[in-house]
């Protein structure tokens, strides 16, 4: 719109310069030409084709003079094209020459001028504008993240002191119940057989206290965080993907590696349901002698914006943080398919 009124005055400039020196020639064909190549100098994208309008103009002034007159609209895109170079052609004024003619084309070649300066500004708002909407996004993901990180620690410093609540328990209550079935021990061998009927219902009874007690205890420690059972929850969540899970991971990981193997595993759920069309995804969980494995990898055809999960994609970021956690390595990329390989080093 703004390059139409900037024309606008521009052509009308030309008219009337035009009817000034030539009031009884009839400009219409003048007028024409000129709108014409100026509206394809507009439509048209290859600057190779603009420079032969540029020529083919050119010609026109060299066959009538009188063209000199529309030099101000041509020159208004030969400076967006040209820059300065373009100002060269003023010197084709001087074939009819007006000072009207001049200062309308000193004048066309300003409004080029801070047309281009309109056109780079708005093109460094714009990339700001998307950068910072990057940004945004980024910070967003970086913020549930956190969200995320706080949460596991919450829950690892719970699971946690569960355990030492039963470690202790077991410790304090267990040692003075063991401590009980002995001292009756030792009284049915000093008894009369009138109680030791007696003893005995005792004894049964705290042997099976202890036994009640150690059982709870142990499944306390089972139920803290079975990371098997909360992978299959994931995995169940999924209606869309059929998900295979092969899990031969040590029963002792720390409560810490198994927040994050879910950690992983959830995020790389993510990302194959959001930038993939896999209909299938294989996760493999293992164990070897000295290292963690998984190995991760779906079926799609396509993966979106690969470059940009590489460079600011909080869920591999966070997977390169984990490998880097246990001295280990991530590797991923498209081979029949995304496939995420992490090795994570024991001790």
């Amino acid at each position: 719109m703004r390059r139409f009124i900037e024309k606008a005055i521009i052509i009308l400039f030309c008219l009337f310069n035009t009817y000034k020196v030539n009031p009884d020639l009839n400009l219409v064909f003048y007028f024409l030409v000129s709108l014409i190549i100026s509206v394809a100098l507009d439509l048209i994208p290859k600057k190779q084709i603009r420079f032969y309008l540029y020529i083919c103009f050119l010609g026109f002034i060299i066959y009538d003079q009188l063209f000199v007159y529309y030099i101000p609209l041509i020159l208004y895109n030969l400076y967006l094209d040209l820059k300065l170079y373009s100002l060269l052609a003023l010197l084709l004024l001087l074939l009819d020459f007006s000072i009207i003619n001049l200062i309308c084309s000193v004048i066309s070649v300003y409004l080029s001028m801070m047309r281009k300066k309109f056109e780079m500004l708005l093109w460094e708002n714009k990339t700001t504008r998307d950068e910072l909407k990057e940004d945004a996004i980024y910070l967003k993901k970086y913020n549930e993240q956190l969200k995320k990180d706080r949460e596991k620690n919450i829950q690892i410093a719970i699971l946690t002191e569960r355990n030492r609540i039963a470690r202790k328990l077991h410790d304090s209550i267990g040692h003075m119940i063991s401590s009980s079935i002995l001292q009756v021990e030792a009284l049915k061998a000093v008894a009369d057989d009138n109680i030791k009927e007696s003893l005995n219902i005792l004894q049964n009874t705290l042997i099976n206290g202890m036994n009640d007690i150690r059982n709870n205890i142990h499944n306390l420690y089972n139920e803290s965080f079975d990371l098997k059972s909360k992978i299959e929850e994931l995995c169940d969540e999924i209606s869309n993907l059929e998900i295979k899970l092969t899990y031969k991971l040590e029963d002792n990981l720390p409560y810490e590696l198994k927040f994050d193997i879910l950690s992983v595993v959830k995020e790389a759920i993510t990302n194959c349901v959001k930038h993939s069309n896999a209909t299938q995804l294989k996760i493999t969980l293992m164990s070897q002698p000295k290292f963690h494995s998984i190995v991760i990898m779906d079926n799609g055809s396509k993966v979106d914006n690969i470059n940009n999960l590489s460079k600011k994609g909080i869920g591999l970021l966070s997977m390169k943080e984990i490998a880097s956690k246990y001295n280990g390595f991530i590797n991923y990329g498209f081979d029949n398919g995304f496939r995420i390989h992490m090795t994570l080093m024991k001790g």
